[in-house]
């Protein structure tokens, strides 16, 4: 009767880590599937950042030479910080793609 205990409850357990892994699969498909579907933007942003139009656009949003209106884009550090972490986290990717392929 023990036997049988233990191996029911080592199957629950494995059961569990099987249900989490399924999981986090399904959200990494969605999110991968979400960052996919904006890679246009990312790449016009990029274009966008740093460029001729950027620079006139923040001069004269700092000036208040046009209205006041949600501009994060225009922030030096909020593009540059989200490049930044975008490539931290592709590094961090490649990083589990290497250890899950090693076995």
């Amino acid at each position: 009767m023990y036997m049988v205990s233990f191996m029911i409850e080592r199957i629950a357990k494995n059961e569990e880590r099987l249900d989490s892994i399924l999981s986090s699969i399904n959200k990494l498909e969605e999110a991968l599937k979400e960052f996919e579907s904006n890679k246009k933007n990312l790449q016009l942003l990029k274009k966008y950042y740093g460029s001729k139009n950027w620079f006139k656009d923040k001069e004269l949003y700092e000036k208040d030479l046009i209205p006041k209106v949600k501009a994060g884009v225009l922030s030096e550090d909020t593009v540059w910080n989200m490049l930044e972490d975008l490539d931290k986290m592709i590094e961090e990717m490649k990083t589990i793609v290497n250890n899950y392929s090693q076995k």
